[in-house]
């Protein structure tokens, strides 16, 4: 992982990026999943370009260990919004950065990419070559918080007001520190939300990963509670910078359900980061299409839905093929185009 000093400064060379950019915050995730954070910068005459991307070993799955002959790699952006971003971004300069890229891919046996795009940057538009297939997963709602306070307000779905309201009746009050003195209250309220949904592995966290926020997020996290008398009963963790605020983890105590904290906290926390200047807060989408938790997201904002877009592209064909034969051995037959990379399935 390059230095986070240069890695910093090459960032500054393409304004807007968003956290997920941050050496630190791919530090966190460098940690967490043993994986390799890198920044692949491109310096030409007509622009820059940054992306941030985590180099995985193939060989180490267990249905590949001692089976190939060489290293084998792939990458993908980090957990959240990414992928390449560039200063200028005619097919002059994109064809350029891809050049480039692959032969990097190339020289490290990089055989597949995998790119979660950015639904407000909308680098998914780049005119990226035929290899590259972007696809469209879901769409996510995004609040304008440019807008006055009123005119956010006013733009609530009317079950959402009420709801809030309800929530300020009941006395609830919501706190927000920027600070990680209290990450393990919120560690406990969202890890008992991941059981009770029978979460996916790839949403739970150590105790470790949310104990090194502060260090390598100093300045670019907070933690909103919402108390009903002493107790928390509803936490979420912010990510932010000067540009965007994301709702990144969350977790509400069942019992306080009907309380409604969830519209009272989301109704503060857009009041606060507006107040800091932040422009835009990325609420995300549901699990599924149109879902409850998609439609209780879009009752902050029914104008701010967004498209969410990942790219994938296949590298080296021979090698993916073989993998997936050998996958296939250990494992059963891969359901092409179902999963990406396909030899990656059920392996995780």
């Amino acid at each position: 992982m390059a230095q986070p000093e240069q890695w910093n400064q090459a960032l500054k060379q393409v304004p807007g990026a968003d956290i997920f950019y941050y050496s630190g915050y791919c530090k966190l995730f460098e940690e967490e999943r043993k994986e390799q954070g890198r920044l692949f910068v491109c310096h030409q005459q007509e622009g820059d370009l940054i992306y941030p991307f985590f180099l995985r070993s193939i060989n180490s799955l267990p249905c590949f260990r001692g089976k190939l002959s060489q290293e084998y790699y792939d990458v993908i952006s980090p957990y959240g919004y990414g992928g390449p971003l560039c200063t200028r971004t005619g097919s002059q300069e994109v064809s350029g950065f891809e050049h480039q890229w692959l032969n990097f891919c190339r020289e490290h046996n990089i055989v597949t990419e995998f790119i979660r795009f950015h639904p407000l940057l909308e680098n998914h538009r780049y005119p990226w070559s035929d290899d590259l297939r972007v696809e469209k997963v879901k769409k996510v709602v995004v609040v304008d918080l440019t807008l006055s306070e009123s005119e956010i307000w006013s733009s609530y779905q009317y079950n959402n007001r009420k709801n809030i309201n309800k929530a300020v009746r009941e006395k609830l009050q919501v706190v927000i520190e920027e600070n990680g003195d209290r990450g393990e209250d919120f560690r406990k309220i969202y890890l008992d939300t991941m059981d009770r949904r029978q979460a996916a592995t790839q949403y739970y966290f150590s105790a470790e990963f949310f104990r090194h926020i502060p260090d390598y997020l100093p300045g670019y996290f907070a933690y909103a509670y919402v108390m009903k008398e002493n107790q928390i009963i509803s936490a979420e963790l912010l990510l932010f910078n000067e540009h965007y605020i994301h709702s990144f983890l969350g977790g509400t105590l069942p019992q306080f359900f009907s309380s409604r904290p969830n519209n009272l906290l989301k109704h503060q926390v857009i009041i606060w980061a507006k107040a800091k200047g932040i422009k835009y807060f990325l609420l995300g989408g549901g699990y599924e299409e149109n879902d409850g938790i998609f439609k209780y997201k879009l009752s902050f904002a029914p104008d701010g839905v967004r498209d969410f877009y990942v790219g994938k592209r296949v590298i080296d064909k021979d090698t993916v093929s073989l993998l997936e034969r050998l996958r296939e051995k250990g494992k059963g037959p891969v359901q092409l185009n179902k999963y990406f990379p396909s030899y990656r399935e059920g392996t995780n």
